[in-house]
């Protein structure tokens, strides 16, 4: 699970290196669900539909996936955006902890496990995020503050998306589909998203933009290196993880691990690779993130 985490740092990576290689978030991500749609959709071939699920949990988690991708590509193009101009690590941070919502639907919606240390957690995380968005930035990259307007409706976004990721799981027939066919209706989502967030965006560019990030190697690398980590790290990380965690009797902890070595992954890259800098409340807010992680996985 720390693997899996420090591995989709990547994603953070290029939605920051993007913009400034002149790649179009949103046709890049549309490339991306391109090649996950074929290779999932090559495997569920094979697979054949789920038998022992109901049409009902069929529907719902056809629906929450779908509905999720289509997200995907609003979120990560304000992610971008937001990185262009300001503090990668902070903006990173500010949007991994939207795991927070998921959890507070689970408890409200379904009467999820609760108790005095998740809530402490949550209100650490949350307390965090306000330290975030308000403290003024020491970053050598920052020009204005009008990145927050993004890394904020890009968290809000991300947090909506973890609830439909997560919402098939709470029936309990939808484990009988696999997670090929999970990843092909998220990269279908994907697919729409981008089609309909780039015809919005673009509009009459559409077809020169198209045109300009084909012939950009960039782009091609991209989108080769996400799709070969988000491949390898599901298929030999993070369900065999998954599966060792819980065999272990630990199994909550998945993850928040994921999100905790990615927050710390990132951070070190910022200051390390980006040279980016930070004030003593905005450390002290990722230190709250973490322990508010930690504290949501206690048992």
């Amino acid at each position: 699970m720390i693997a899996v985490g420090l591995f989709w740092t990547s994603f953070g990576i290029v939605m920051g290196w993007a913009p400034k290689k002149k790649v179009d978030v949103g046709i890049m991500l549309f490339f991306c669900a391109i090649l996950s749609l074929f290779i999932c959709g090559s495997i569920c071939l094979f697979q054949g539909l789920p038998k022992q699920c109901p049409m009902k949990e069929y529907l719902i988690t056809f629906f929450s996936l779908f509905i999720c991708g289509a997200m995907n590509y609003p979120q990560l193009d304000w992610m971008s955006k937001a990185m262009k101009d300001g503090p990668n690590g902070i903006i990173w941070s500010l949007i991994q902890a939207s795991f927070v919502f998921p959890f507070l639907f689970g408890v409200i919606f379904f009467h999820a496990e609760c108790s005095v240390i998740k809530v402490t957690g949550a209100l650490l995380v949350i307390a965090a995020l306000g330290i975030l968005g308000f403290e003024k930035d020491n970053s050598s990259t920052q020009k204005g503050s009008n990145w927050k307007k993004y890394a904020f409706a890009s968290l809000l976004i991300t947090g909506a998306a973890q609830i439909l990721s997560n919402f098939p799981s709470y029936f309990p027939a939808a484990e009988a589909i696999s997670s090929a066919w999970r990843s092909a209706f998220f990269a279908g989502g994907l697919c729409f998203g981008t089609v309909i967030g780039s015809i919005l965006i673009l509009k009459k560019k559409l077809a020169v933009s198209i045109k300009e990030n084909l012939k950009n190697r960039n782009m091609w690398i991209f989108c080769v290196v996400l799709q070969g980590i988000e491949a390898l790290a599901s298929i030999f990380l993070l369900y065999p993880g998954m599966n060792l965690l819980a065999q272990a009797g630990v199994g909550a902890i998945a993850y928040p691990l994921v999100v905790a070595s990615g927050i710390a992954g990132f951070e070190l890259y910022s200051l390390l690779i980006l040279r980016e800098r930070r004030s003593v409340k905005q450390n002290a807010a990722l230190a709250m993130t973490l322990l508010g992680i930690f504290a949501l996985c206690w048992k």
